[in-house]
């Protein structure tokens, strides 16, 4: 029972919607009973399919109206150092390793462009393993979704 079926789909789309469902719900919904809820759920979790219950919160109103994207040209030999530095960043919210002329590009939430110019200085002021950035900031977001939508 390790094979992903509609069932575990529909079960997904209906966490991604809202993942304060409770067993109850999610049976009533799905019209499945609630222990073969729970068996999938439980089955999902093991296969990490699901990683984690978390929160999707509004950016903007946590004071992070600035979104901004960096790509970054860094060493192939210091690539894995840097992008584990940039994992302890409160202000990094992804890191993805790109083709192209630069090699990584991460997206920053910061209060305002001063705060991202104070990141910035920060982060090209405390590594070397940086030889080009290119930043660019988003004047606008029409559509961010943490999962695809199934």
């Amino acid at each position: 029972m390790n094979r992903i079926d509609a069932t575990d789909l529909k079960l997904i789309k209906l966490l991604n919607e809202n993942a304060k469902k409770t067993l109850k719900e999610l049976s009533r919904e799905m019209g499945l009973s609630i222990s073969a809820v729970k068996k999938r759920l439980e089955k999902l979790e093991r296969l990490q399919v699901i990683k984690k219950y978390t929160v999707l919160v509004d950016c903007k109103k946590l004071g992070l109206g600035l979104t901004a994207f960096l790509k970054l040209e860094v060493n192939p030999k210091d690539l894995r150092s840097l992008t584990q530095r940039l994992s302890h960043y409160k202000e990094v919210c992804e890191v993805h390793r790109i083709t192209g002329n630069h090699n990584l590009l991460v997206k920053i939430r910061a209060k305002d462009i001063p705060s991202l110019n104070k990141f910035l200085e920060n982060l090209t002021n405390s590594s070397e393993m940086v030889k080009e950035m290119e930043t660019l900031v988003a004047i606008e977001s029409f559509k961010e979704t943490p999962n695809p939508v199934l």
